[in-house]
């Protein structure tokens, strides 16, 4: 168990720096373009990608997951002749559905982009339509190398893909930001005088801009997937014995029965994520009182006041640019931070699949137990600081990071979400590691519906503040459902104490001392970052101090017996 423990933990370690540089990457890539194009250009670039994103999940979500699973079962008998029928078998399937649909996002984004209330949005939605055929034949590759619990190609390609991305779209979006509005001209754009009709249309073309980053970052991609695997294939050789292989049919067969629940389970959540941007723009222009909740940003005096006046919006487009720039506040501020402690889940939930599938496969229940127990704990014992930690510091890190720091309040509510959403990414990766892959479909269905009722309900009431406050309700009630799935399957017995009641004491220690910090302090820049080092040192400290670590968590770790016997030396586990 320690060893395949240590192979996973490695794995996961590489996945997490990896996602932690992509993540910085994105950040450098999403703080300045923010700045750049505004609240209204953030808003169009994140409809079009979250309508792309839940494109690529019905495409492919479920496939990375299916591939990595077979792929490890196949290597676990020794058959390296099958791992790479699999892949191939795969990327001829994720091909054709990837250029399905790239042509269905193309030819429909008029359509798309009216049904959510954001007619602008389509030019961009019809930029970032090719994308998901490049990262279809990515994910494939990601999943094979997965499956041989290999982690150094997805790392690499995520790292390359988010340069790309920040070069391609820093540049581009840049370029017509610095465009010249001429208002007599009779076109959009005249590139050759660089000219652009209007201060709207300059933003358009700008976030469209942005997002054409997003498809040069996935072309380059899969050249060093494909580059990768050819190399490695050429080394490796399979012996003669190596020859009996399921069908390409078979293949494909037990690669659509695994990916299909695991892609309906997916497509609930970005569905729910794509309601979420179709309801808060529907809804939000339902009750036109709410926006002056928001006064500050559409006064008199503001950019936003200008450019009305500039452009003559009538009622309608008024209410619906207004309800554009609170998208692009809650998405461009909140959920960019919201999503960056989320990187080790999403790395832990990645290299836990491959690790608890070729532990039963091996017959190893044991060891599949262990391995999910400690995977939880790990996942509880990281999200809690993260919670407390965003919730309170959220104006001074949105400050650190932005002109502005007016989504500051929408993050404190959005930051108590971490913990189920970590929850819910580790425990749906378990079930469909023990080939459970129709239970997460169910809570994702139930947490889905109720977001959708509370944003319904909620937001011409409250505004955009409804949107993190329903995301709360969804994912606790996903992974408390999870939960139950995870002891019936697994059969193991969580002890609250050490989950739950240790982690959660460490977290408000820290929080209690970073409250006091901020009065004493202030949310400035250094005041920020000071608090930001005392309250991960004092989680620490505490984490050790109440035994929340045990030695059995620190032995699936790289060089474990050596931490360990560190750490009991200074009676800091036991």
């Amino acid at each position: 168990m320690k060893n395949n423990g240590q192979t996973f933990m490695k794995g996961a370690l590489i996945l997490a720096v990896a996602n932690f540089i992509v993540k910085i990457i994105g950040a450098v890539f999403k703080i300045p373009l923010y700045e750049l194009i505004g609240k209204e250009g953030s808003g169009l670039f994140n409809v079009a990608y979250q309508i792309y994103t839940f494109m690529f999940i019905i495409a492919t979500a479920g496939f990375p997951t299916a591939v990595s699973k077979m792929v490890a079962e196949s290597m676990a008998r020794g058959n390296e002749r099958e791992s790479r029928k699999i892949l191939e078998s795969a990327s001829i399937l994720l091909g054709t559905i990837g250029i399905i649909g790239s042509l269905l996002l193309f030819v429909f984004a008029d359509e798309l982009a009216g049904f959510l209330g954001n007619r602008d949005a389509a030019f961009c939605i019809k930029i970032i339509s090719p994308t998901i055929l490049f990262t279809s034949l990515v994910s494939a590759y990601r999943g094979y190398f997965q499956g041989r619990q290999n982690m150094y190609p997805t790392a690499s390609s995520e790292v390359i893909e988010a340069v790309s991305k920040l070069a391609v779209g820093i540049i581009f979006a840049t370029f017509f930001m610095n465009m010249t509005v001429d208002k007599n001209l009779d076109k959009m754009v005249d590139f050759g005088k660089g000219l652009v009709k209007s201060t709207s249309d300059k933003t358009i073309l700008a976030s469209s801009g942005a997002i054409l980053g997003v498809s040069f970052g996935a072309i380059m991609s899969l050249i060093l997937m494909i580059i990768i695997y050819g190399a490695g294939k050429r080394k490796r050789k399979i012996e003669v014995i190596d020859t009996e292989t399921r069908t390409r049919r078979k293949i494909l067969k037990e690669l659509i029965s695994i990916a299909i629940p695991i892609t309906i389970g997916a497509a609930v959540s970005s569905l729910t994520s794509l309601v979420d941007l179709a309801t808060v723009m529907n809804r939000l222009v339902v009750n036109p009182a709410v926006f002056d909740k928001y006064d500050y940003l559409f006064a008199k005096g503001t950019e936003f006041f200008r450019q009305a006046s500039e452009l003559g919006w009538d009622s309608a487009q008024l209410l619906e640019k207004k309800a554009n720039t609170l998208y692009g506040m809650y998405t461009g501020q909140a959920q960019t931070m919201f999503n960056l402690p989320l990187t080790i889940i999403v790395a832990l939930s990645m290299s836990a699949v491959p690790a608890i599938s070729s532990a039963i496969a091996g017959k190893n229940e044991l060891e599949a137990k262990s391995l999910t127990q400690s995977l939880i704990k790990i996942t509880v014992l990281f999200a809690m600081p993260c919670v407390v930690g965003l919730a309170t510091l959220s104006e001074g890190i949105l400050g650190l990071l932005y002109s502005d720091a007016d989504a500051f309040m929408l993050l404190e509510k959005l930051a108590i979400a971490i913990i189920f959403v970590s929850v819910v990414q580790v425990t749906n990766a378990v079930l469909q590691a023990y080939g459970k892959v129709y239970y997460p479909v169910f809570s994702m269905i139930a947490g889905g519906v109720a977001k959708v009722v509370m944003n319904y309900t909620f937001i011409p009431i409250i505004g955009i503040d409804g949107a993190p406050i329903a995301t709360i309700v969804c994912y606790a009630i996903i992974a408390v459902i999870n939960i139950i799935c995870i002891v019936k399957v697994v059969k193991i017995k969580f002890n609250i104490m050490e989950l739950v009641i240790k982690p959660l004491f460490s977290a408000l220690l820290m929080g209690g001392a970073l409250v006091g910090l901020k009065l004493y302090l202030g949310s400035g820049t250094i005041a920020t970052v000071a608090a930001i080092g005392i309250g991960a040192a004092l989680y620490i400290i505490s984490a050790f101090a109440v035994k929340t670590i045990g030695r059995e968590d620190v032995l699936i770790l790289p060089k474990g017996e050596k931490l360990a016997s560190v750490l009991e030396k200074f009676k800091l586990i036991k």
